[in-house]
C-alpha cells in the first residue's frame, strides 16, 4: 500500500493522539489549581470530556473501523486532515471563544455522523446507522441550552450527551467485546462463540434507551426503569463469557468497562429508590468506568491490531489498564463517606492516558 493510503487508513493515530491530551486537560488543569476563573471544575471535566476527548476517540476508532465495516475504501487523508483542524478549532474555541464552544463541538461531532452515514449509505449496512444517530443526539446535545424552568432540568445537557455517549458504548463495545472474545478462544483451540438472540438484544437496547431517558429527565419511575436495564444489560455481558479472557488483560478491561453500564444503571436504580446513593456516583461510575475504561481499552485494542499485534500486552499497557481500572472505584469512594481523596482518582486517571501514550509511542507516530 502506497504511502498516501496508509496515512489515510489510519486516521487513529492523529485522534487518539489528541484524545489522550484531551482526557488530561480535562484534569491535570483542575489537580494544578488552574483552572479559567468563570469556570468550576464539574463544569470544565464535562466540556473538555464528552465534547472534546470522546468525540475524538470516535471520530479514530470509526474513521479506522469504517472501511471494514462497509468493504469501503479508507477516509481520504485530507478528509482526516479537515477533521482534525475542525476538532482543534472547538477545543481553541473552548478556551478563548466559549460562546462558540458548544457550536463547534457540534459542528465536528455532525461532520463525524456526516462521513460515516455517507459510508454506511453506499454499502447498505443499514445495522450502523445507530451509531449515526447517537452521534447526532450527541450533537444535539452539545447545544442544549441552559436550564429553562420547567422546560429543560437543570443538568440536562450533560446528562443527555452522557446518555449519548453510553448509546454509542453498548453498541460499539458490544460489538467488539464478543468479536474479539471469539477471536481470541477460537486461537486457542475452543470454540464456544453462541450469540444472545436477537429479540433479548433488541429487549437490552430499548430497557436501556428508556432508562436513560427517565434518568436524563429525572423522571419518576427510574429506579424499575434502571434495575430492568441493569439486569438485561448484565445478562448481556454475561452472554459474551468474560471468564474465558481472564488470561488477557487488554479484552478484560473491556469486558470490565461495559460492566459499569449495568452497575451505574444499579446505582441509579438504589437512588431512584432513594436508598442513599446520589447524582455524582451514578454520573462518575459511567463518566470514568464505563465511558474512561472503555475508551482506553478500545484504543489501545486498535493499535494493536492495527500493528498486528492483537492480543499482545506490553508491562506499560498493563499499568495502563489497571490505572484506569482503579480510576473509577476511587472516583466514587468518596461518595459514600470512605476516606479517599478525589486526587487519588484523578492521578489514576491521569497515569492511565499518560502511559497510553507512552505504551503505544510507536505506532501512534510519536517516536
Amino acid at each position: 500500500m502506497g504511502g498516501c493510503a496508509a496515512c489515510s487508513s489510519r486516521p487513529f493515530r492523529i485522534f487518539f493522539v489528541v484524545a489522550a491530551l484531551a482526557a488530561l486537560a480535562g484534569v491535570l488543569p483542575w489537580l494544578a489549581g488552574v483552572l479559567p476563573a468563570d469556570t468550576t471544575a464539574a463544569a470544565w471535566h464535562g466540556e473538555v470530556l464528552l465534547f472534546g476527548m470522546v468525540p475524538a476517540v470516535m471520530a479514530g476508532f470509526l474513521l479506522t473501523a469504517l472501511p471494514r465495516w462497509t468493504r469501503s475504501q479508507p477516509v481520504p487523508r485530507h478528509v482526516v486532515r479537515g477533521l482534525v483542524m475542525v476538532w482543534l478549532a472547538g477545543r481553541a474555541t473552548h478556551l478563548w471563544l466559549p460562546t462558540l464552544a458548544a457550536p463547534m463541538a457540534a459542528g465536528f461531532i455532525l461532520c463525524i455522523a456526516a462521513v460515516v452515514a455517507v459510508g454506511v449509505l453506499r454499502a447498505g449496512a443499514t445495522r450502523e446507522i445507530k451509531v449515526v444517530l447517537l452521534l447526532v443526539l450527541l450533537a444535539a446535545a452539545a447545544v442544549v441550552p441552559e436550564p429553562i424552568p420547567d422546560i429543560i432540568p437543570t443538568g440536562f445537557r450533560l446528562r443527555l450527551a452522557l446518555a449519548a455517549i453510553l448509546g454509542l458504548v453498548a453498541v460499539i463495545g458490544g460489538r467488539v467485546a464478543p468479536a474479539l472474545t471469539a477471536s481470541y478462544i477460537s486461537l486457542r483451540g475452543l470454540n464456544d462463540c453462541r450469540r444472545l438472540p436477537r429479540p433479548f438484544e433488541i429487549a437490552a437496547a430499548v430497557s436501556l434507551a428508556i432508562a436513560l431517558g427517565f434518568w436524563c429527565c429525572d423522571a419518576a419511575g427510574q429506579a424499575l426503569a434502571s434495575l430492568t436495564a441493569a439486569i438485561l444489560q448484565a445478562i448481556r455481558l454475561l452472554g459474551w463469557r468474560p471468564w474465558r479472557v481472564a488470561g488477557n488483560p487488554g479484552l478484560l478491561a473491556i469486558h470490565l468497562a461495559y460492566a459499569w453500564i449495568p452497575l451505574g444503571l444499579g446505582l441509579n436504580a438504589l437512588r431512584g429508590a432513594g436508598l442513599g446513593v446520589g447524582e455524582i456516583a451514578v454520573l462518575h461510575a459511567w463518566a470514568v468506568g464505563a465511558v474512561g475504561l472503555m475508551c482506553l481499552a478500545v484504543m489501545a485494542s486498535m493499535v494493536r491490531r492495527q500493528s498486528r499485534l492483537a492480543f499482545s500486552s506490553t508491562a506499560g499497557s498493563l499499568a495502563m489498564l489497571a490505572a484506569g481500572a482503579v480510576a473509577a472505584p476511587l472516583r466514587l469512594l468518596p461518595d459514600f463517606g470512605l476516606p479517599v481523596q478525589l486526587s487519588q482518582a484523578a492521578l489514576c486517571w491521569s497515569a492511565a492516558f499518560l502511559l497510553f501514550l507512552a505504551a503505544y509511542r510507536r505506532p501512534l507516530g510519536l517516536s
